[in-house]
């Protein structure tokens, strides 16, 4: 895509980096190869194709050229998080060792790593010191294959250890033309994005995606994004026939940081697909962000809820083009019992789109057997979009990319570990099959405790809370870690506790075991900001620390 861009259009507008280096700063396909060429040039020197290359690079430019370089090589690509903690060095280590990487692409004026940090055999090639290229049609490697892999993405997921995703040419070919046609983008298309391109969502719909379809990506800085989200909202207004978006965080951000007048001072009437994605989607809050802009002139049906998983690739279904945010309620009570009854009071839950019977199946995890619609069960997944495997995990991608449904005999199927049903037609996601509780025989998602419990008392950071049962005497409990926005005196943090056990007692009918109070930052969360309920499980339970440190 990227030698088809540069032979038919080099001076087409490709990028903008905004909020990185430079204030600004915009390349052409003809630019961009240069850059990309020159930095090719160092990566063939000391990799051979095939080889695993770290990109320890920050969002905006040196990303981009660093990936595309590994493209352009036959090198296999691993984006990871830059480290700024000795646990995220330690992550970083482990992805190292589990990818068998050789290299390691940084720019060393911006990270000034060493060669000690990464490990014994980590060539670091500086990207900075990257020379003229050369010209394209004699510079590229042989075409790749489709089974070739493309890259590896490495994800935490909520519940483990890393794993680095095979996503294959044809596999990324794939979900990047299903998101381009199922969207309806065109060559007016314009992007703009401060997703981490670490992460398969900045990845694919931030740098790939118009790569593929030929227009232009404006590229901000997740931290440019988290320290003023106007700035986001300012580069949309400024744009035509624009496609962005986030998780519920990017939304949530911009109705705590922006104030009507802001709001007042954007035209948002080109924000055509505001896609939602990436973790649990809480349709109220975008209610309140269509209510806030609509003074911008956004309107609601721009809002497009998606479901995907790096697991396959991207992307899996999403709402239609203009139909907007639509959901449903189901009654609590029946969904612990494992079905979806429609009831007015109940749980508010999105629709992700159709649920294609040929791509999509919802399966009973214990007996491995279709569920009728409004079942509750596993999502299963085929088709061209999912992934190989997991890299060098012969076991681990057996079971969860070579299920297969146990009376039909028929194809693969790739299991997501995401519990959800069909009705009349349409996905619904209702929680993760290992964070799932079971207390008392009943089935309890620990999302809606947690959206309970924000609501108790403004010291407590909504996004910073997370529920899970821990096993505490031979027996699973319920268990609480909140994380507060203001440090509280003893007495008014146990005065706090018991209005959090009241409260999930009286809405839940949910004996809550121990509360425990933690700072801003301290509940581990995935890169793509999903709370890592497993890992806090796995840490208290068995464990006495839990209940010295709690009130």
């Amino acid at each position: 895509m990227l030698s088809a861009r540069v032979l038919e259009t080099p001076r087409r507008l490709a990028y903008t980096f905004a909020g990185h280096r430079a204030d600004s700063e915009s390349v052409d396909y003809g630019q961009l190869w240069d850059r990309v060429s020159g930095l090719s040039r160092l990566v063939r020197e000391v990799t051979a194709p095939g080889d695993r290359v770290v990109l320890l690079c920050p969002p905006g430019k040196d990303f981009a050229c660093a990936f595309f370089a590994c493209l352009a090589t036959g090198r296999i690509a691993v984006a990871v998080h830059l480290p700024t903690s000795a646990q995220q060095f330690s992550t970083l280590a482990e992805i190292i060792r589990d990818s068998g990487a050789v290299a390691a692409i940084v720019p060393l004026s911006v990270i000034p790593v060493t060669s000690e940090q990464l490990g014994a055999g980590i060539t670091i090639i500086d990207s900075d010191s990257a020379g003229p290229g050369f010209d394209i049609a004699a510079g590229l490697q042989a075409p790749p294959a489709p089974d070739d892999i493309a890259f590896l993405q490495y994800t935490s997921g909520s519940t483990g250890a890393p794993k680095g995703v095979a996503v294959l040419h044809r596999n990324l070919m794939d979900n990047l033309g299903l998101l381009a046609s199922r969207y309806q983008l065109a060559q007016d298309t314009s992007i703009v994005s401060w997703l981490p391109p670490f992460h398969d969502m900045g990845l694919i719909q931030g740098l790939l995606l118009p790569m593929y379809g030929g227009f232009p990506s404006t590229l901000m800085s997740p931290m440019t994004f988290l320290r003023d989200p106007l700035t986001w909202l300012r580069a949309i207004s400024s744009s035509s026939n624009v496609t962005a978006g986030g998780p519920n965080l990017a939304y949530g951000l911009c109705l705590k940081r922006v104030s009507p007048a802001d709001a007042a001072q954007l035209d948002l009437s080109a924000w055509r697909i505001a896609f939602v994605g990436a973790e649990p989607i809480d349709p109220n809050i975008l209610r309140r962000f269509a209510e806030l802009f609509e003074v911008s002139g956004f309107r609601p049906e721009s809002f497009a809820p998606m479901y995907g998983l790096a697991e396959s690739t991207l992307f899996v279904s999403g709402g239609a083009v203009g139909a907007g945010a639509r959901s449903r309620r189901f009654a609590v009570a029946e969904l612990e019992r494992g079905t979806a009854v429609e009831d007015a009071e109940g749980r508010e839950l999105p629709s992700l789109g159709a649920a294609e019977p040929d791509s999509i199946a919802i399966v009973d995890p214990d007996t491995r057997l279709r569920c009728a619609d409004g079942t509750i069960g596993e999502i299963w997944l085929r088709g061209p979009s999912v992934a190989a495997g997991y890299w060098h995990k012969p076991v681990e991608t057996e079971r969860v990319f070579h299920a297969r449904i146990a009376d039909d005999g028929g194809p693969e199927f790739l299991r997501t570990g995401d519990l959800g049903f069909v009705c009349a037609g349409e996905l619904y996601v209702s929680g993760r099959i290992k964070e799932l509780m079971i207390v008392h025989g009943r089935n309890i998602f620990p999302q809606d405790i947690e959206r309970t419990i924000v609501t108790t008392h403004p010291a407590l950071r909504p996004g910073g809370c997370a529920v899970f049962t821990a096993e505490i005497g031979d027996e699973d409990r319920v268990m609480v870690v909140q994380e507060l926005a203001d440090l509280l005196e003893p007495d008014n943090a146990e005065a706090l506790a018991g209005s959090i056990r009241e409260i999930v007692s009286r809405v839940h009918a949910v004996s809550v075991h121990r509360v425990v109070f933690v700072g801003k930052g301290e509940v581990p969360k995935t890169t793509s900001g999903k709370v890592q309920r497993q890992r806090l499980r796995e840490h208290y339970s068995g464990s006495t620390t839990f209940q010295e440190s709690a009130l």
